[in-house]
C-alpha cells in the first residue's frame, strides 16, 4: 500500500510534476481517502496552482466534513500580508534609508518575482505552526513554479538579511548615544520571521513529517521534467518515496490500449534501469474509462498497484498504427507577426508550438521564425531534443529557440542598477 496513505505522521503531502499530469486528481482523491479513513482527524487540501482546478475535480460532490478545501489567492494574502506587516516594514526602510514615506510605500506596492510563491509558503507555514491539521495535502502548480515555492526559505533568508541590515545603523546610533540598546518590536519582528522560516525549512527537509509524491506520465517529455525535478528535489534534500505514474493503459487486446501500452513501455522499463531512480518505487495508475472526477474520486486508489518492470519492448504490427491525420491547416497570413499557444497544463502547448515553428520555418524561406518559451519548467529542449536555454539557438536556417530565464534576467537587472541604488 502507499505509505503516504497510511503514515499518521505526515504533515505536509505535496502532489507535484508536470502541467497536465494528473496532480489535482491524485492530490484531491489522497486527502478524500485520509479524510474517510481518520474520521477524527482534520485536513486540509489547497491548491497554489494560480490556474486553480480542484473545484472541477470535485464538481458537486460534498467532501468529508473533516476535510477542508481551499484554492490559494496569492493577491488577497498578498494585501493581507500587507495589511498586517506594512507598518513594521516602512518602520524598517525609514530607519535603514534615505526614502521618504512616499517612496516607501510606492516600493512595498511594487510587485516582484516570486511573490505569488513566496505568498503560498508563507500561507502554508502558518497553517502548519498552527496545528489545526493533522495533514495539510498541497496540489501544487506545474513543477518550475512548484520549485520556485520550495527555494523561498532560501530567498526569505536573503531578505531577512537585508532587513537586519537596514536595522544595523539605527541600532549602531542607539547604542552610541544611549550607552545600550534594547531589542524593540522591530527586532523581534525578524526574529520571529526567522524562526518561522527555519521551521518551515526544517519541516520540509523531515523525512517523517513531510513526503514529496510525483505524478507522471509514460512518456518521454514528461520522464525528462521529471528527472530533473527529481534531482532538484535531491538536492534540497526534500522527501520523495513513491512516484505516480498515471494514466498507463491496461495490458488488453484492444488495438488502441495495445499500441498505448507499446509506447509506454520503453518509459516504464527505464524506471527500472537508471540508477538514479533506484531509490523510489513506482506505482501504476491505469487510464480510467471515464473523467475521474466527482464521486469517482473515493474509489481512485482501488485500481492502483506497484508498477512491475515490463519485458522486453513490443514492436508494432502491420495495422495497428493508430490514424494519423491527413492534410496540415494552411498557413498563417503574410501580416501574422506573433502566435501564441496557451492553455491549460499538459494539453500539448509545446509540441504544438514547435511544430509550428518547424512548419513555419520551412514553408517561410528566406524569413526568420523565433521559437520562445516563458515556462520556468522549460520543455522546449525535450521537445526538440537540442539543448536550448536563456540565449538564442540557432536549430535550422531561419529558425532560433530561445528559453527564458526569468530569475537569471530579474538577476542581471538588479546588476545593472545595483551601484545607482
Amino acid at each position: 500500500m502507499l505509505t503516504f496513505l497510511q503514515d499518521t505522521r505526515l504533515r505536509l503531502l505535496f502532489f507535484g510534476g508536470k502541467g497536465g499530469v494528473g496532480k489535482t486528481t491524485c492530490a484531491a482523491a489522497a486527502a478524500l481517502h485520509l479524510a474517510r479513513t481518520r474520521p477524527t482527524d482534520t485536513f486540509l487540501l489547497v491548491s497554489t496552482d494560480p490556474a486553480h482546478s480542484l473545484a472541477d475535480s470535485l464538481g458537486d460532490f460534498q467532501p468529508p466534513a473533516n476535510l477542508t478545501i481551499l484554492e490559494f489567492s496569492a493577491q488577497e494574502c498578498l494585501e493581507a500580508f500587507k495589511a498586517k506587516h506594512r507598518g513594521q516594514l516602512q518602520e524598517i526602510a525609514a530607519r535603514g534609508t534615505f526614502l521618504d514615506d512616499e517612496d516607501i510605500s510606492r516600493f512595498l506596492d511594487l510587485s516582484l518575482p516570486g511573490l505569488d510563491e513566496l505568498m503560498a509558503l508563507l500561507e502554508i507555514s502558518r497553517w502548519a505552526e498552527a496545528g489545526d491539521y493533522a495533514t495539510i495535502i498541497v496540489d501544487t502548480a506545474p513543477t518550475g513554479h512548484t520549485l520556485q515555492l520550495l527555494r523561498m526559505p532560501e530567498l526569505i533568508r536573503h531578505w531577512l538579511k537585508a532587513l537586519d541590515a537596514l536595522l544595523a545603523k539605527h541600532r549602531f546610533m542607539k547604542a552610541r548615544f544611549s550607552r545600550t540598546y534594547k531589542p524593540d518590536e522591530l527586532d523581534r519582528f525578524l526574529l520571529d520571521w526567522s524562526a518561522s522560516v527555519q521551521g518551515m525549512e526544517k519541516l520540509l527537509r523531515d523525512r517523517e513529517r513531510c513526503r514529496f509524491v510525483p505524478v507522471m506520465l509514460a512518456e518521454e517529455v514528461v520522464l525528462r521534467e521529471t528527472l530533473d525535478l527529481l534531482r532538484q528535489l535531491r538536492e534540497m534534500h526534500i522527501p520523495v518515496r513513491e512516484i505516480l505514474v498515471n494514466r498507463l493503459f491496461p495490458d488488453s487486446p484492444c488495438p488502441v490500449c495495445a499500441e498505448g501500452r507499446r509506447r509506454q513501455r520503453p518509459i516504464c522499463r527505464y524506471l527500472f534501469t537508471a540508477e538514479d531512480l533506484a531509490g523510489y518505487s513506482f506505482w501504476e495508475v491505469p487510464l480510467y474509462p471515464e473523467e475521474v472526477r466527482g464521486e469517482v474520486l473515493a474509489a481512485f486508489w482501488d485500481g492502483v498497484r506497484e508498477l512491475e518492470a515490463p519485458g522486453p519492448a513490443l514492436t508494432a504490427r502491420p495495422g495497428e498504427q493508430p490514424p494519423r491525420v491527413e492534410g496540415a491547416p494552411g498557413l498563417p497570413a503574410p501580416d501574422l507577426t506573433m502566435i501564441i499557444f496557451a492553455g491549460k497544463g499538459g494539453v500539448g502547448k509545446t509540441t504544438l508550438a514547435c511544430a509550428t515553428a518547424l512548419r513555419l520555418a520551412q514553408d517561410f524561406t528566406g524569413q526568420e521564425i523565433f521559437l520562445f518559451s516563458t515556462d520556468p519548467a522549460h520543455s522546449l529542449s525535450a521537445c526538440l531534443e537540442v539543448a536550448v536555454g536563456p540565449k538564442p539557438v540557432r536549430l535550422s536556417p531561419g529558425l532560433t529557440a530561445m528559453e527564458i530565464d526569468a530569475p537569471g534576467e530579474f538577476a542581471a537587472l538588479k546588476r545593472q542598477y545595483q551601484q545607482e541604488l
